[in-house]
């Protein structure tokens, strides 16, 4: 008999060590966006499915992971971003049922949200930040403060914001981002370019896709790691072509500007790296081809 992936074989967690830090990848899930004609601006329907054909992927559809990091210093567990949420609201009723796994996996991890004693936030997006709060307003992470950028709290909590958005859509990201911040907001770490968020960990400012966004440099014992959250959504399109528009980017010109500075220091600098939104677990690093870059998944040991 075959085996069928709806049986939810798949574990949904593995793990790595970052020098002495034990570093934990859990899967919020997938979603689909569309076509990629409709996700991302500045080439042709044909020149987008080649790409995809190139990679052998699907040509009409857009398959997006979502991994999150756990990072155990020893002292402290950090993670970053919280994806969809299960909230019927939010969450699931934008991103699909495949959606919202965070929490379980955690737990199938040995991880209980408890324990969680910082949740580092590259941004509010609905994939990010929806799986902060229960449905009833109580954090989630009921020990934990969350690191942020001060611009992206104060533009997604913004009454005005909400009461301008120019569309639905834009108005339930308001809708629940304020919505899954409101607990924590009275205990906020406010990250800063360049500075540690705490000793290990700097935050780096890489916005465009968000007003406020920023990734994370992990460094332990000459290890390091960068958690980029949104610079680069697909492992194919983004990397051949960093000057295209993504629609969900704030300011696109300025997402894309980020993105080739940062393709620098990454290869430059030889960066591993987790990435959000590539195939599970999404760690690896960048290389450069002839005309562009290219994703080289790092192996995990097994067994």
């Amino acid at each position: 008999m075959g085996i069928s992936f709806e049986e939810n074989l798949f574990p949904g967690w593995t793990r790595f060590m970052l020098g002495d830090y034990q570093c934990t990848v859990v899967t919020d899930g997938s979603f689909i966006t569309g076509p990629p004609e409709e996700g991302f601006t500045g080439a042709t329907t044909d020149e987008l499915k080649s790409m995809l054909r190139s990679g052998f992927l699907p040509e009409h559809e857009i398959l997006l992971h979502q991994n999150l990091l756990v990072v155990d210093t020893g002292d402290k567990k950090i993670l970053f971003d919280t994806g969809c949420g299960t909230d019927p609201r939010f969450g699931r009723k934008t991103f699909g049922k495949k959606t919202g796994k965070t929490v379980e996996n955690l737990i199938r991890a040995g991880i209980q949200p408890h324990e969680i004693d910082i949740i580092a936030l590259t941004h509010a997006h609905p994939d990010h930040s929806w799986g902060l709060t229960n449905f009833d307003g109580t954090p989630i992470y009921e020990n934990a403060v969350v690191a942020i950028s001060a611009a992206e709290v104060a533009y997604w909590t913004d009454p005005a914001a909400l009461e301008n958005a120019p569309n639905d859509i834009v108005r339930d990201q308001h809708l629940g981002a304020s919505f899954n911040l409101a607990p924590y907001l009275d205990s906020l770490i406010h990250v800063e370019d360049g500075k540690e968020m705490i000793a290990g960990i700097t935050a780096i400012a890489t916005p465009g896709h968000s007003i406020g966004h920023f990734a994370y440099l992990i460094c332990n014992t000459g290890k390091r790691l960068l958690h980029w959250g949104d610079l680069f959504h697909h492992p194919i399109i983004l990397l051949e072509r960093p000057e295209l528009g993504f629609i969900f980017d704030h300011v696109s010109s300025e997402a894309a500007k980020t993105r080739l500075r940062m393709f620098n220091q990454i290869t430059d600098e030889r960066l591993q790296v987790l990435a959000y939104h590539f195939p599970f677990p999404g760690l690896g690093h960048l290389a450069r081809n002839e005309d562009g870059f290219r994703w080289v998944p790092t192996a995990i040991e097994t067994g």
